[in-house]
């Protein structure tokens, strides 16, 4: 991989000007936030439900009851977990097809991207897995050691390309991994700009939402436009990125 030297800082404002000039991409990726507010919120009630019912609080005739109800919700909250990752890995993937020519002056076109993210739906699953297992080792290692948390930051580092080495690199799970380290460990400097930046985006996006997270239906709509908008924002950079430290890009 070769050393490419580019203006990290102009490219992550650039990515601002193209998200906002083909706001239609922010649309996979708003749905998703939607979904995972809503499920959020009944997975919550759920859970929440068991207490109440049970008289977990004040004067409380039968707690151990409360605690076997509230344990019924843990599968419900698993499967919330994995339909929401698949859901958001697939919307990412969606972006990235759409997004691939936006760079080049092209609309956004996400029929095609639909379209492209549906063929790497098994390999988007076999990278749904490895997360899972990566996920697993950095929780023992954070009951263990209490590494576990900056594990988990620099394996999201080092991953930051793989999505779009799968959509746009057409490359199967593991050897977009590799591609993605291997990019990110010749181009140290512009992609720790990027990882930052995407972290402080992130950031401000989840204080804005908190602010209406008082109000369902203002939460909802902070997730819808707050939470797409910023997805895919996120998915922009990494695919102007990639493009750049692979030298494919104009």
């Amino acid at each position: 991989m070769i050393n490419r030297q580019i203006d990290a800082m102009a490219e992550l404002q650039n990515a601002l000007m193209v998200l906002f000039k083909n706001w239609v991409l922010a649309i996979p990726t708003a749905l998703v936030s939607v979904i995972a507010a809503i499920f959020a919120f009944f997975v919550l009630a759920a859970t929440l439900a068991p207490l109440i019912a049970g008289g977990m609080m004040q004067n409380s005739p039968n707690p151990s009851a409360a605690l076997t109800m509230l344990a019924t919700a843990g599968p419900a909250f698993a499967i919330f977990v994995i339909v929401i990752v698949l859901l958001s890995l697939l919307a990412q993937a969606v972006v990235i097809g759409g997004a691939e020519h936006v760079w080049h002056g092209q609309p956004a076109d996400l029929a095609g991207g639909i379209g492209k993210a549906m063929r790497k739906l098994p390999s988007l699953f076999g990278l749904f897995l490895v997360a899972v297992v990566l996920s697993a080792i950095c929780g023992m290692l954070v009951i263990a050691l209490g590494l576990g948390i900056i594990l988990g930051i620099v394996l999201l580092f080092f991953f930051m390309y793989t999505l779009p080495a799968i959509v746009i690199g057409n490359e199967g799970v593991f050897a977009a991994l590799g591609t993605s380290a291997r990019l990110v460990r010749a181009n140290i400097g512009p992609s720790l700009i990027a990882f930052l930046g995407i972290i402080v985006i992130y950031i401000i996006s989840t204080i804005i939402i908190s602010l209406f997270n008082h109000v369902v239906v203002l939460a909802v709509v902070a997730n819808l436009i707050v939470g797409g908008l910023t997805s895919a924002y996120v998915t922009l950079v990494t695919v102007r990125f990639y493009d750049l430290l692979r030298g494919s890009a104009a």
